[in-house]
């Protein structure tokens, strides 16, 4: 008896798709960065800021305010650091529990600006003046004035992590459950990494910066991954991404417009990343610039659009966070 069989009926292939869950934020709402600035390090499998990574911080250069666009970064990098300093409980194993390595002229992280970020912050409860005061007794500085103090200020801090690393692997083996360093933050900042690299530059070559940042950059991803339980690594870039802005500027949704019409192939290649605002500016023009792109695992641009100051995620190596962006405001963390 012959058997006939009918054709399997068609199935749509985003039904084989495995289904969101429920409670799970929209597709229209995630280009907000604001919720991920306010919860920074509390939910690493959706936020941009994840420990164990290594999130840089840069402005887009304009020659006319310089100043003003490094005080951006500062008021941004010190606003999510005090945010994380105001959880801050004490320690026995470990004094501080963040690192700022930055250039000795460079006062974004002074003492007295950190103690303001602390005090005018918008976590609850507010911190008194003596309790700020207090959480910057887990803060330690190191002002360098070159790449070689620089370096060395970091294997100093290396040192100290491993050493934490040991004692909490000591501790757990002496114990059947470790109960000290589930909501242990560290927090390794450097700034102007690449202004001191550029230094290196012009005493000697762009051979041996770039050969210089490379070795830096490959420790401090080692450090975040080897710590990453506990580690969050941050770099504040004061130099600048770009060329000089030209101070033209387009809206998100005229993004792919732009890129069709105007963009050279051969640079996208070569740039790799590109901001919403500005896509008509090639990021990374230079060799030091591209190499200290590729230490990086998330890199947040700050930029000014239309009078307003922007924050958006040109890079997320580990998550989705690409696109995202939000006007910064004081209050925001």
């Amino acid at each position: 008896m012959a058997s006939s069989s009918a054709p399997a009926f068609p199935t749509l292939a985003h039904l084989l798709l495995p289904q969101p869950h429920h409670g799970q934020a929209s597709t229209a709402g995630t280009w907000d960065l604001k919720d991920d600035i306010c919860n920074a390090f509390k939910s690493p499998a959706h936020s941009v800021f994840r420990k164990g990574t290594v999130i840089g911080f840069s402005k887009l250069r304009d020659q006319a305010k310089e100043s003003d666009d490094v005080e951006f970064l500062g008021q941004v990098s010190r606003s999510i650091l005090a945010a994380q300093l105001c959880k801050t409980s004490a320690q026995s194993s470990l004094g501080a529990t963040t690192y700022i390595i930055h250039p000795a002229n460079l006062d974004i992280f002074s003492p007295q600006r950190l103690l303001e970020s602390l005090i005018s912050t918008s976590q609850q409860p507010a911190l008194s003046r003596n309790e700020a005061i207090s959480r910057l007794d887990y803060v330690q500085l190191f002002p360098v004035f070159d790449m070689a103090a620089a370096a060395q200020a970091i294997g100093e801090v290396s040192d100290t992590l491993h050493r934490y690393k040991e004692e909490q692997e000591s501790r757990q083996n002496c114990q059947a459950e470790s109960t000290g360093n589930s909501d242990c933050r560290i927090f390794l900042l450097i700034a102007g990494l690449d202004t001191l690299t550029e230094g290196v530059v012009r005493a000697s070559s762009i051979v041996r910066g770039t050969a210089i940042l490379s070795n830096i950059l490959r420790t401090l991803t080692q450090l975040s991954r080897m710590h990453s339980p506990y580690l969050s690594v941050m770099l504040i870039n004061t130099s600048g991404l770009g060329t000089m802005t030209s101070n033209m500027h387009v809206a998100p949704g005229q993004m792919q417009k732009r890129r069709c019409q105007g963009n050279n192939p051969q640079t996208s290649r070569e740039d790799g990343l590109h901001s919403i605002f500005h896509a008509s500016e090639r990021l990374f023009p230079s060799l030091l610039m591209r190499t200290l792109e590729q230490g990086i695992d998330a890199h947040l641009l700050l930029s000014t659009v239309k009078s307003a100051h922007v924050v958006e995620v040109i890079k997320d190596r580990v998550g989705n966070g690409v696109g995202r962006w939000c006007i910064w405001d004081r209050q925001i963390s």
